[in-house]
């Protein structure tokens, strides 16, 4: 599943304004869906140390975009720090030096960060774009796009020049929007999973809805977690994902955490399986790197 097009426009979808990037494969099958507006990854600035935590070798920055920042301690390069306070400790509070975001914040949580040596003249609308060909696209990838500011940057660009029919039409934006906001996903075989998130985690069920007794409980589960796979990247779910599959066998439910990690090992995100609980519900967790796309 290598990133081969990413797809830039802006569109309307449901009253809203939407900038967005969205990624396919090779099948021109949609893997990423970002919202512009909405993401800082990319974003180069100047951090301030507000906070030394010593416990976990880490930082808590206040950021020049007003954000608040979290770096490993490990990560820092002292000699390059813009201020530093002491040539005895490896950081101390009201150091500074430069940062590029690396992951989206959930909530009242700090961005993530990486240092970064030396000051880039990033364009702010190009910074999330550049990082993520550079992190996550093949070689051979292209960007096609109608927004000017996009053309206007160093990357493998294609023009998109038809007036007569919109970029946000051709790839069907609003369906693949009506898909990651719908609770319920179809399956091939008649099946689907209902997609339900809460506070503290997704919950996903798998139900063969009309196909009941006639669909194979074990294939049934592998196309469910196919589906399940994709959606968690298209929607950007991270955290604690609990998943209900049909009943199968301890040999059957062997072959499917097996199945899960197989076929998850692409996501850009880190996926880790945690196995089945007492109550036979498969446990996964997601690390988080994009913000959703609302």
């Amino acid at each position: 599943m290598s990133i081969k097009k990413i797809v830039i426009t802006e569109g309307i979808y449901e009253n809203k304004e939407l900038r967005l990037l969205v990624s396919f494969d090779e099948n021109d099958i949609p893997l990423d869906i970002i919202n512009l507006d909405n993401t800082k990854i990319g974003t180069v600035c100047t951090a301030t140390v507000e906070k030394v935590l010593s416990n976990i070798d880490s930082c808590i920055c206040k950021l020049s975009i007003g954000e608040k920042g979290f770096i490993e301690t490990k990560k820092l390069l002292p000699e390059y720090f813009i201020v530093r306070h002491s040539e005895k400790k490896k950081v101390c509070q009201e150091d500074q030096f430069y940062v590029v975001i690396t992951q989206d914040k959930k909530g009242s949580k700090p961005f993530s960060c990486s240092f970064v040596k030396k000051l880039v003249n990033e364009n702010e609308n190009n910074g999330f774009i550049n990082h993520y060909v550079n992190e996550y696209a093949a070689s051979d990838y292209e960007i096609v796009t109608d927004l000017p500011e996009i053309l206007e940057s160093n990357l493998n660009v294609r023009v998109y020049e038809d007036d007569s029919y919109s970029l946000w039409n051709l790839y069907d934006f609003t369906k693949i929007l009506n898909n990651i906001t719908s609770k319920v996903c179809h399956l091939k075989n008649g099946g689907n999973i209902v997609i339900e998130p809460t506070e503290a985690l997704t919950v996903i069920d798998v139900n063969t809805s009309k196909n009941h007794g006639k669909a194979n409980a074990f294939d049934t589960n592998k196309q469910a977690i196919d589906e399940i796979i994709r959606q968690i990247r298209l929607r950007s779910i991270s955290g604690i994902i609990v998943i209900d599959l049909l009943k199968v066998s301890k040999e059957e439910e062997q072959e499917l955490i097996r199945y899960f990690k197989d076929n998850s090992s692409e996501d850009v995100s880190n996926i880790a399986v945690h196995g089945f609980t007492h109550l036979g519900l498969l446990e996964i967790t997601r690390s988080r790197i994009f913000s959703s796309v609302f």
